[in-house]
């Protein structure tokens, strides 16, 4: 039984919207009921409905189908126009936190999000630069990683973005961590920059997530970075240290 992640204690004042709620949260609701909450003006609702098609989403790694797949470009454009628009307050929803519209959005773009659409491209990067909740932030910086691991081109902007929250040694540690774990399946040398930078920091965690994945998608570009941060290492390091360190010892084997 699901209702929503950020909406549970948010009511629906409208009552044909709060039985079709109510139906997708008992299994027994259909695409009628989820198209009434996506199509209609009320925040709640259409919170509710991208959570569904979210988590009917993740489902899928079980075997489940998403029911709501045939709608997903209607979906898409739903979310595209709410980032667009300014965040609620859960004074004014009963949502969980504010901004809870965007996060709802946020999570649908990590999904559904065009690599190459430029207007995709710069929601993510103003998401990241605005995000004010970790859930908004995570599912911003998820979607910044598919964008720049999977565009015909990198953008230059986005990374720019992810770079602030990465190298930014004021902010919490949990944020530059999931702007570092966005980057793991980048493979542009630009952003193997980032990373050795983040590296050379003082914090034992950041530098951990930065070499962990430039060992493992940068090392014949970044090796000198790898060696210097691991030079304090034991050599029998536990993991995830090791990870790093048999990586290393596997590219000194092979040769330069």
């Amino acid at each position: 039984m699901f209702d929503s992640y950020h909406w549970q204690e948010a009511l629906i004042d409208d009552a044909e919207l709060a039985s079709a709620r109510s139906r997708l949260a008992s299994g027994e609701g259909e695409g009628t009921d989820f198209l009434a909450l996506l199509r209609s003006d009320c925040s709640v609702a259409v919170g509710v409905a991208l959570d569904h098609y979210h988590h009917a989403e993740t489902m899928t790694r079980f075997g489940d189908n998403n029911p709501f797949d045939p709608y997903s470009d209607e979906v898409l454009e739903r979310a595209r126009s709410i980032l667009k628009s300014p965040t609620v307050l859960k004074s004014e929803t009963g949502a969980y936190e504010d901004g809870a519209n965007h996060s709802s959005a946020l999570l649908v773009m990590t999904i559904l999000v065009d690599p190459d659409a430029p207007e995709d491209r710069q929601a993510i990067t103003s998401a990241l630069q605005k995000a004010s909740t970790r859930v908004s932030l995570e599912a911003a910086a998820e979607a910044a990683g598919v964008i720049l691991s999977d565009a015909s081109s990198l953008d230059q902007d986005l990374l720019n973005a992810l770079a602030d929250i990465i190298l930014d040694e004021s902010r919490d540690v949990w944020d530059r961590v999931r702007g570092i774990v966005a980057l793991g399946n980048v493979t542009d040398r630009r952003a193997g920059d980032v990373l050795a930078k983040a590296a050379r920091q003082k914090n034992p965690k950041i530098q951990l997530e930065a070499a962990i994945i430039l060992s493992s998608r940068h090392m014949s570009t970044h090796r000198t970075a790898i060696e210097e941060i691991t030079s304090s290492w034991p050599e029998d390091a536990d993991y995830p240290q090791s990870l790093v360190l048999d990586a290393l010892r596997a590219a000194n084997t092979d040769g330069p």
